[in-house]
């Protein structure tokens, strides 16, 4: 199949990036299927948004592409936030991966659209925070607050340890508790940190050295899988920011 945007449009406009959320705002450009390990929520600035999935497309002002879903996206000027799978945003707004899409609240797109014209993404959070979520296995927080921490620079072997199980029965466990592959969330963290890296001004080369990546070509093939494109295409006109913690 042809992906829905045509050959010649670039993306365009400016990015935020930080541990667990980037916000885009900005023109939808070409890009082919993808599947990334984040929660989308994309709101159309000038009117309705598209999402093409293999089961079915879906039409609104403001969607929901959960993470793990297979997509493609048109919709010209958009607001997309892009919210880690286990990120406390995505409890509260409790969204598990691979569900259809669906369409957001529309008292939530608007709080969105008037709070998130900033560089400053605790506002955002602080609107997808607003409902508690429900409370979540302690051993899975751990779990969590170590990928946070080594930034996906860890296996199986030394997750296991943290929750007393062997590491070929945590690879379950963690797919039973996070609906996600292990493996494929920590290339999703890594991509992230690599993007994070770029903000900072680094090179393509540095940034995915830094971000776990062999090589640069590694680093397109995983940006190709999850975003839909190859960096240079994708960020040639999207302004990156972002800082290293």
């Amino acid at each position: 199949m042809k992906p829905l945007n045509s050959v010649g449009i670039a993306w365009a406009g400016r990015a935020w990036i930080a541990p667990g959320m980037a916000v885009f705002r900005g023109s939808v450009g070409a890009h082919d299927w993808h599947q990334h390990l984040a929660h989308q929520i994309t709101v159309g600035l000038k009117g309705a948004v598209e999402v093409e999935t293999p089961a079915r497309s879906l039409r609104g002002r403001a969607l929901v592409i959960p993470a793990g879903m297979r997509h493609r996206l048109s919709g010209g000027a958009v607001l997309s936030i892009y919210v880690d799978a286990l990120a406390p945003e995505a409890t509260a707004l409790r969204l598990r991966p691979h569900q259809p899409a669906l369409a957001l609240d529309l008292d939530l797109a608007r709080q969105l659209l008037v709070l998130a014209n900033t560089d400053d993404l605790a506002t955002v959070q602080g609107i997808l925070r607003s409902d508690p979520p429900p409370a979540a296995d302690n051993r899975l927080q751990a779990v969590v607050r170590e990928l946070r921490a080594c930034r996906g620079e860890t296996n199986r072997h030394s997750l296991a340890a943290i929750v007393h199980v062997s590491p070929e029965r945590f690879s379950h466990w963690f797919v039973e508790q996070t609906g996600l592959p292990l493996r494929s969330y920590l290339k999703w963290v890594r991509l992230i940190e690599t993007l994070r890296h770029l903000a900072a001004g680094g090179t393509l080369t540095e940034a995915a050295h830094l971000g776990g990546f062999s090589d640069s070509a590694h680093l397109s093939r995983t940006f190709r899988a999850m975003l839909g494109g190859s960096p240079a295409n994708l960020l040639r006109q999207v302004a990156l920011s972002g800082a290293i913690d």
